[in-house]
């Protein structure tokens, strides 16, 4: 038996078209709490709501005198209702519903006019029945039928990144605080110092969303890294505001707002550790609008009053990004901000994410800081592999287990891309005919054909991911390669230049600093280490490294 019921009204211009609405009907649509979709299948508009009283709440919205959207447009309204509902349950259905109608809205075409209300976390006592006696079955039964929904899977869409972006997801308590106070003064700049895992792209979509929709004169860029742009304006094309925010790399708004004599109220910068400094080994494309001691940040700051940093310390990865200390520097007048909370890696109550975070950077000396409970290291969640082919089934294993869930091999850099060059030798040939890059324990690997959407790649599962394929993204379970691009000296992590394979990622030779090089590396490794939600498996090719971060964490 059902635990919910559902009212599909049909509309015409904004009327309720039913010959007799049934007393018990009636009673529902003005008394009951109620999750509603308008929406109009041939023209792809979508509005989701809740409220205590829909026949009120209906009138409201035709009467609205600047509405962001005519709701006399819509042909039809399906109405939710069950007797486990209550105000925290139906704005979590609301929730639920625009978050995963939006993870396929690259397929449906579905253009989304519900405002972002800045919905904090909510918990309530019936919250995991809402999910699956309601949402799940509505999904799978009237939104499929009606054509509300096209993927039926929920978790192939939850592996989404419209899904884990979406700028209506429930904001924790302390992203809800940050928003707030960005809001209230959006001319000033803000650094805020968020780890990997915390939530940084999720502030970044909720809180471009609020400002445009609060303040329709106000001149927003967006800023992130070029294989996460087609994501972010995917979703803002879903909700409608792709006219007015629109995600670029940073040369390509500086470049722009340089070309168009443009300027901005406020820029908001996800991945800020990746933002530039003139480099003359790096990418011509990155660095055309750089000249000799130009940073992206300065450039930035002549372009507007407000800049919001979205920052990782410890994510910086190549001698292109301006590195930690001149960031320090750089933004010393700056409001510092701090997220800390930890979503991607879940914990079991003794230990949290921020525990296995912590260790990491202790464990590979790039923290002093040993408040962290070692017990994560010796959970189920991580572990750590004597062979390469052990890292390779332990990835392929969790694939056959749990074969809903996103799970890759990813490595350090300590392997040359044959591959790559292979491909351009090769044109025209099939993909099996190119070189491996991997050939250990008879195990025979690529590295990733692509950097954008590598993760998503139906070829990927048989890969090796670098960095510059999984910077971003999230995975279940994750196999990790730490290359013999690190080794031991005097009990001190160091970088072996000669085995570190990314060309455009080496200082300059009459630049060049064991130390800096070092950084890098283990930022990577920090950055690689981060990306697994639920297991992790680690292989140390240099066992003098796998040792010294034993002792470290205390395995």
């Amino acid at each position: 038996m059902s635990s919910y019921r559902v009212i599909n009204l049909t509309l015409k211009n904004g009327v309720v078209v039913v010959d007799k609405l049934e007393k018990l009907q009636v009673n529902v649509l003005e008394n009951n709490p109620v999750t509603y979709i308008y929406y109009n299948l041939k023209k792809k508009k979508v509005y989701v709501g809740e409220t205590n009283g829909f026949t009120r709440r209906h009138n409201e919205h035709l009467g609205e005198p600047n509405p962001k959207v005519d709701y006399k447009e819509y042909t039809n309204c399906l109405v939710i209702y069950s007797n486990l509902f209550d105000k925290s349950s139906i704005l979590d259905l609301e929730s639920l519903l625009l978050n995963y109608m939006i993870a396929e809205s690259d397929v449906t075409k579905f253009i989304f006019a519900n405002g972002n209300n800045g919905q904090t976390e909510l918990v309530y006592k019936n919250k995991e029945e809402i999910l699956t006696e309601v949402f799940y079955k509505l999904w799978d039964n009237e939104l499929h039928q009606l054509g509300l929904v096209h993927n039926p899977n929920i978790e192939e869409l939850r592996e989404s990144l419209l899904f884990k972006y979406s700028p209506f997801k429930q904001l924790s308590p302390k992203q809800k605080l940050i928003c707030d106070e960005i809001e209230k003064d959006v001319a000033k700049k803000y650094l805020v110092e968020a780890p990997a895992g915390s939530g940084k792209s999720v502030l970044f979509t909720n809180l471009a969303f609020s400002l445009a929709e609060k303040n329709l004169d106000l001149r927003i860029g967006l800023i992130t890294t070029g294989n996460l742009t087609r994501q972010f304006n995917l979703i803002f094309k879903s909700i409608g505001l792709n006219g007015r925010l629109t995600v670029k790399t940073g040369s390509q708004l500086i470049m722009d707002a340089r070309k168009n004599d443009k300027k901005f109220d406020i820029i908001i910068v996800d991945e800020a550790h990746k933002l530039k400094q003139h480099y003359r080994k790096g990418h011509p494309n990155a660095r055309r609008h750089l000249n000799e001691g130009d940073e992206e940040i300065t450039l930035l700051e002549e372009l507007t009053e407000g800049l919001v940093l979205l920052y990782d310390p410890y994510q910086g990865i190549k001698p292109q990004n301006i590195r930690p200390s001149e960031i320090r520097n750089l933004t010393k007048d700056y409001k510092k901000l701090l997220l800390m909370q930890q979503f991607r890696i879940g914990g079991n109550g003794d230990f949290s994410g921020e525990d296995f975070l912590k260790g990491i950077l202790y464990g590979f000396q790039l923290s002093n800081n040993k408040n962290f409970n070692s017990k994560v290291f010796e959970d189920d969640y991580f572990k750590i592999v004597d062979t390469f082919k052990e890292v390779i089934d332990y990835v392929d294993d969790h694939s056959h287990a749990y074969p809903k869930t996103t799970n890759r091999v990813i490595a350090g850099y300590c392997r040359e891309w044959t591959s790559n060059t292979g491909k351009k030798e090769n044109k025209g040939k099939k993909v099996e005919e190119l070189p491996y890059d991997w050939n250990e324990d008879g195990v025979q690997k690529r590295w990733n054909s692509t950097y954008e959407d590598w993760v998503k790649k139906p070829n990927s599962e048989k890969e090796i991911g670098s960095i510059h394929a999984i910077q971003g993204y999230d995975l279940n379970y994750s196999g990790v390669i730490i290359g013999n691009d690190i080794t031991v000296e005097n009990g001190q992590i160091l970088a072996v230049p000669e085995n570190y394979k990314d060309i455009g990622g080496t200082p300059l030779k009459e630049e060049f600093s064991l130390s800096e090089l070092t950084e890098y590396i283990l930022n990577i490794y920090y950055v690689l280490l981060s990306r697994g939600i639920d297991g992790c498996a680690v292989y140390f090719e240099d066992k003098s490294v796998e040792k010294l971060f034993k002792e470290r964490v205390g395995l």
